[in-house]
């Protein structure tokens, strides 16, 4: 009986040990096919296919008819890509060659004559007397509170043609060689002269305190007690006393009823300079620059283009209008006419890796890389549509541009969110719009600004207290939105 068994287990053991080898084999198999069709697909992926004929004829007939179409696809699309960059190029070089004959035309004309102080006629600027008629013909009545549109408008295709009523001074040669020199092969540079120019003119044309007639309470530099409900800077209630607003408080405010337009005969020499560089920014390359460069560039862009829409179509009266003007704010850059609305949705806050999906069939087609390689967040408190509830303006630098978005971020949120006197906390609502970026719901955004305001600073003290406090309702029940201020209102440094 001993024997019996012994002889069935040797030979269950026998039967299992060839099961299991057949498995190995059968396995060792399926890994070699695997690894073949491992290395065809390597190949095919990195290098034409064809040329290796030695693994084309260990596969199999489906593969085989697979890969001759991967194969000729690829090619077709190696082909299209070079006619695609060829179209690029010559797009890209149309308006450069453009420009050249018209200057060299310009020149043949001064030449004939006899017109030696001037390169050309540039550019022309908006009619001053036109502009006049707008920014007079405004009424000084506060607009209603605005909501932000989400959907973008469609961007034009050109630039509207101002036609001058009068002649500006042609600016003189030794001087447009000396800007072209400064701004030559350095958009960041010429993205800085631009918007300083148009400080300057902001600056000329807005009426000083004492032409106002104004207290030093009233006066252009901002004070607490002079800004009323607006939602940027908050005045507070009952006998709580004034807050610090931190660095805010050293900006110069222009608002509608400080802008004077008969003052615009002082602001020809810049007005001179803002043409040379709108004439530079038509042919600026933008290819070879880093992400911070880029960012830079593009935040004091979209900043000037507002600020020169003000200019060119006067100041909006009502939340519509302003909607509108930003889709007027239009520059050409690089031989691309781009509006407001598209610098920030198209470049600023559109990465170049999202894939495309519905809302992007409205995405303009770019002749040249424009778009960052990843948003920034913080370009919430850099980008200014000259409104009450905007952040501050500032000329953003290439070398320490990600410091001056940290700066401008803490200064914005120690200006805007405040502890009242009935124990809520007030937020604008510009930050709840653009919440996703930095937090989930109220009660993390909460958390957020705290964890971003300095140490030091009178609203973290005040925003320490209120969340030690012992309440009967969630935190989120405790804060007030300050609605969006669209009236029209400028915080400028001082240069």
């Amino acid at each position: 009986m001993e024997v019996e068994n012994l002889l069935m287990q040797r030979e269950e053991e026998h039967r299992r040990r060839l099961e299991l080898e057949d498995e190995v084999v059968r396995l060792q198999e399926m890994l070699e096919n695997e690894q073949k069709l491992s290395r065809v697909l390597r190949c095919a992926l990195h290098r034409p296919f064809m040329c290796h004929s030695c693994i084309f004829s260990s596969v199999t007939c489906q593969v085989k008819v697979l890969l001759r179409e991967i194969a000729k696809v690829q090619a077709e699309i190696i082909y299209l890509e070079r006619k695609v960059e060829e179209l690029k190029l010559k797009l890209y070089q149309q308006p450069y060659q453009q420009l050249q004959w018209d200057q060299r035309q310009q020149r043949n004309l001064l030449c004939e004559s006899g017109d030696h102080g001037a390169i050309g006629e540039p550019e022309q600027f908006p009619d001053i007397e036109k502009m006049t008629w707008h920014l007079k013909s405004e009424s000084s009545s506060n607009v209603d509170f605005v909501t932000e549109a989400k959907g973008i408008h469609s961007m034009k295709k050109s630039e509207e043609d101002a036609e001058t009523k009068g002649k500006i001074q042609k600016p003189h040669y030794a001087w447009g060689l000396r800007y072209e020199q400064a701004c030559r092969d350095s958009p960041n540079k010429l993205s800085e002269n631009l918007i300083k120019a148009l400080i300057c003119i902001f600056h000329k044309i807005s009426v000083s305190p004492v032409h106002l007639g104004c207290e030093k309470a009233a006066a252009t530099k901002i004070h607490i007690s002079c800004m009323r409900s607006k939602s940027l800077i908050h005045t507070q209630e009952g006998n709580e006393a004034a807050r610090d607003i931190g660095p805010y408080k050293e900006f110069i405010q222009i608002m509608r009823s400080t802008v004077d337009m008969n003052r615009i005969e002082l602001c020809f020499p810049t007005i001179e300079k803002l043409r040379f560089l709108m004439h530079k920014l038509v042919v600026v390359e933008l290819r070879f620059l880093s992400y911070k460069q880029r960012l830079a560039f593009w935040i004091n862009i979209y900043n000037a283009s507002i600020m020169h829409a003000f200019l060119q179509h006067g100041l909006p009266t009502c939340p519509g209008k302003l909607l509108e003007l930003l889709n007027k704010a239009a520059f050409n850059v690089g031989g691309v006419v781009l509006n407001a609305l598209a610098i920030e949705h198209f470049i600023l806050r559109h990465s170049s890796d999202t894939k495309y999906g519905m809302e992007d069939k409205k995405r303009p087609c770019f002749s040249m890389p424009m778009d960052l390689v990843t948003p920034e967040p913080n370009i919430t408190f850099a980008l200014c549509r000259g409104s009450w509830s905007s952040p501050a303006l500032r000329v953003y630098t290439a070398e320490n541009v990600m410091n001056e978005l940290e700066r401008a971020k803490v200064e914005f949120l120690e200006a805007s969110v405040c502890i009242t006197c009935k124990r809520k906390m007030v937020l604008p609502q510009l930050l709840q719009w653009h919440m996703q970026d930095f937090a989930d719901d109220i009660e993390s955004l909460i958390e957020w600004i705290y964890s971003q305001l300095p140490r030091t600073g009178s609203l973290k003290r005040s925003m320490m207290e209120w969340l030690s406090g012992e309440y009967k309702v969630p935190l989120s029940k405790m804060v007030e939105i300050h609605p969006y201020e669209a009236e029209f209102r400028y915080l400028l440094p001082t240069y």
